[in-house]
């Protein structure tokens, strides 16, 4: 009686561990992604942004000084060709949205719709070993059968949900991030047009 009992708990750890081993692989790479993301969209302070440098590295280069750099290029490219800074700016900010979304949002979207399926293959499999197990009345495969039945399915919903958390609070991160840059840039832009509009004011007031 003891062994039987010893053995089934076996079972049902064993099948536990398989379940979630299952679910590891997915959730620990969309895991690792969402940290480099974490630490691509941290926010950099107003000193750091007019210096263009970090005074700590990090795994990424933030995003904000990669907006900061594309938007000073194309700010110097847009004045020769004349186009408006507003548009070039409302540009370097979907450039730089569409970095993050092309090497780190989907990446986490595709680890994380991994995970659903493999719950749902489990408690489907785990359904058929336990129907198996009423047939031969096993209990040791019936207890494994519901373990493996519930446990993935409670793992990967887990991990899904942690992931797309992760992901929403990472985006407000980035937002927080290119507001800063928004507003250095925004006083940039009312120096010049001061600046471009002292003259003009100076030229009619001598005439």
């Amino acid at each position: 009686m003891a062994s039987t009992m010893l053995g089934d708990e076996m079972m049902t750890w064993l099948v536990t561990g398989l379940a979630l081993a299952a679910v590891c692989v997915p959730a620990t790479q969309g895991l690792r992604t969402a940290l480099c993301a974490w630490s691509a969209t941290r926010r950099v302070s107003f000193e750091e942004l007019q210096s263009g440098k970090v005074d700590r590295a990090g795994a990424s280069e933030p995003l904000a000084l990669l907006m900061l750099r594309v938007l000073q290029k194309s700010l110097r490219e847009g004045e020769r060709e004349g186009q408006p800074s507003d548009f070039v700016y409302d540009a370097t900010r979907q450039y730089v949205i569409n970095e993050y979304e092309h090497h780190y949002a989907r990446l986490i979207t595709m680890y994380a719709s991994l995970l659903p399926p493999i719950g749902f293959i489990g408690t489907t499999g785990g359904m058929l070993i336990l129907f198996l197990s009423m047939h031969l009345a096993d209990d040791s495969l019936e207890l494994g059968a519901l373990a493996i039945a519930l446990t993935s399915s409670v793992f990967a919903l887990m991990a899904y949900a942690g992931l797309e958390a992760m992901k929403i609070r990472v985006y407000s991160r980035l937002l927080d991030a290119l507001r800063d840059v928004e507003a250095l840039y925004q006083k940039a832009d009312a120096k010049r047009e001061q600046a471009a509009g002292k003259p003009a004011k100076l030229s009619g007031a001598a005439a």
